[in-house]
């Protein structure tokens, strides 16, 4: 653990407070309350961090008060905006672990990529980036995958940019082509997935299989992914749990067969609520002589749809988050569908047109 500046290194992940003091120096003394808020991993690294902003602030002889989210955020699409009624408006909130959101953000009715404005005035993103990884290693363990000469594009979850710039650098210098280094989120791949004719594989950069899985979806089991864990320096083909995710939803197909009645999940997150998607999948739906209710949640568990009467629904799709129809609800004993899916479904598109995740 270390300090520089208001940057800090804590477990290996450095934290640059910096642009916090300075948004906060800008806005004294009409601010008056920091809110912190971060996903499942850095909730414990909280307390931490609000202590070292408060020595920062306190040097720049500024007081605010410094609060912590108990509950964990799962992304930049579940920022705390409803909180701030309960603190006031004279917050900021500190957004840790992700950076910003790529699809629009609902502000009341308002839903539009302009929310994003009043979202910036609101929130300061600090990623945390990971200052581990061997980029040499990991790129030379690509290079006995994949031969030379390949062509190649990076993409990465946000605490790991520099290893993955890194090791796009190092795969330059080894002749390979890197088309792209891109962010990517669990739900988010267009700017990856576009290159899919001009790139012979992908390379994620995280850890774990999240967001790899994730790209692996969106380009309908048909490209190369290959995970780049930063934390044992490995590389892996996941072409095989690809391709194992896919069968399952396929047989998820199948159990529609006789489908009659689907439950239509509207996220009341702010950037989960999707009024535009859940409407077109309900005239689809109507279209087929479906029967179809809208169902408003926060947050949607196994335990929560078990609390429905069990005939009420024959299947449900999830407009919220995409992937917890694939992890949290993937083995739920009642189809749970992606957007994606449920369009192939009731447009009888089903091996007619390419898998498609997630909208």
């Amino acid at each position: 653990m270390g300090t520089t500046g208001c940057k800090f290194i804590v477990d290996s992940y450095l934290f640059d407070l910096d642009g916090v003091v300075e948004r906060i120096k800008r806005a004294n003394p009409r601010l008056k309350h920091v809110y912190i808020e971060a996903p499942q991993g850095f909730v414990r690294l909280a307390r931490r961090l609000a202590d070292f902003l408060e020595k920062c602030l306190l040097s720049n002889d500024i007081r605010v008060e410094i609060g912590l989210k108990l509950e964990p955020v799962f992304g930049s699409c579940s920022i705390s905006i409803d909180d701030v009624k309960y603190i006031g408006n004279d917050v900021l909130i500190v957004h840790l672990g992700h950076g910003p959101y790529a699809y629009p953000i609902c502000i009341g009715n308002n839903c539009s990529y302009s929310a994003k404005n009043y979202l910036n005035k609101l929130v300061h993103f600090v990623p945390g980036e990971y200052i581990g990884g061997d980029p040499s290693k990991l790129a030379s363990l690509i290079k006995e995958l994949l031969g030379t000469n390949s062509r190649i594009a990076v993409g990465y979850s946000v605490q790991h940019e520099s290893l993955a710039k890194q090791l796009a650098l190092e795969l330059s210098r080894s002749g390979y082509s890197v088309r792209a280094v891109e962010p990517v989120l669990g739900c988010y791949y267009y700017r990856l997935v576009r290159l899919e004719n001009l790139v012979d594989a992908y390379v994620v950069v995280a850890g774990g299989y999240f967001h790899a899985l994730g790209l692996g979806l969106a380009l309908g089991g048909e490209g190369r992914v290959l995970r780049a864990d930063p934390y044992s320096n490995s590389i892996e083909d996941i072409g095989g749990k690809i391709q194992g995710i896919l069968a399952k939803r396929y047989w998820l197909f199948n159990m529609l067969r006789n489908a009659q009645r689907v439950g239509v999940i509207a996220g009341l997150l702010p950037g989960q609520y999707r009024p535009w998607i859940a409407n077109f999948i309900e005239s689809l739906a109507k279209k087929r002589g479906i029967y179809v209710r809208r169902i408003y949640a926060r947050y949607v568990t196994k335990e929560y749809l078990d609390n429905l009467s069990p005939d009420d629904y024959d299947a449900f799709v999830v407009t919220s988050c995409p992937r917890l129809a694939i992890e949290d609800l993937g083995d739920y004993w009642k189809p749970v569908l992606t957007p994606a899916e449920a369009r192939l479904w009731l447009s009888n598109r089903i091996g007619s047109e390419r898998y498609t995740f997630p909208w």
